[in-house]
């Protein structure tokens, strides 16, 4: 259902951990899921991220619950485009509907959490480990990244290597390939497994993002 009141506004701009990326934050809901974009191609479809790639600066686009995250080819270049990004974000953005997936159904039945002994977790399907990963990046990795106008989806569990694709401000941060990628990796060898390890996935993975981050 479109909960869209009235035209988005842009009422705060914020920068972030990244000098190529501000976040623009809105006035109201414009997601009930985030959706990503790393390029021109990946935007195909989508007429908003269209638009602001269309600039031919912007390397991705995050559009989150109640912000948007726009990176471009390099920190100077905002001088001559962030009064068109925000014309764009509040002329274009138009609200973004739920998608529903086989995700949706199965946390209506529950935590997965509730259902699995973490002591068995090194001995599980790869796609279940992928399902709990993903449960404790929504509880304490998303919620942070997403402050900074940045995300993280799973792309592939394989035994106990858990492969990673950022999201807007991230993609191109340099924390994001050291000291956020550390503490990713301590969260979960503390909460789920001490054997896991996390890489960043190549930009081709399409991975999932069940917690919508």
């Amino acid at each position: 259902m479109n909960i869209q009141k009235s035209p988005f506004l842009v009422v705060a701009t914020e920068p972030t951990p990244n000098p190529a990326a501000f976040k623009f934050n809105l006035n109201q809901q414009a997601a009930a899921s985030t959706h990503a974009y790393n390029n021109e191609f990946e935007a195909e479809g989508d007429p908003f991220a269209e638009k602001l790639f269309s600039f031919g600066v912007v390397t991705a686009v995050l559009i989150h619950e109640r912000f948007v995250s726009v990176t471009l080819e390099s920190p100077d270049e905002w001088e001559f485009f962030l009064d068109p990004i925000i014309q764009c974000i509040q002329e274009d953005l138009v609200y973004y509907e739920a998608e529903k997936t086989e995700e949706d159904t199965e946390e209506n039945s529950g935590s997965i959490l509730d259902k699995i002994d973490l002591e068995t977790f090194d001995d599980l399907p790869d796609t279940t480990k992928m399902q709990i990963i993903d449960v404790y990046m929504d509880e304490t990795v998303r919620p942070a990244l997403a402050a900074d106008g940045g995300g993280v989806i799973v792309t592939e569990v394989a035994d106990n290597v858990v492969k990673i694709r950022y999201q807007g401000a991230c993609g191109s941060c340099s924390k994001s390939q050291s000291s956020t990628l550390s503490a990713m990796q301590n969260i979960l060898q503390t909460n789920v497994s001490p054997n896991l390890r996390v890489i960043v996935g190549s930009t081709s993975d399409q991975g999932t993002n069940i917690g919508g981050y």
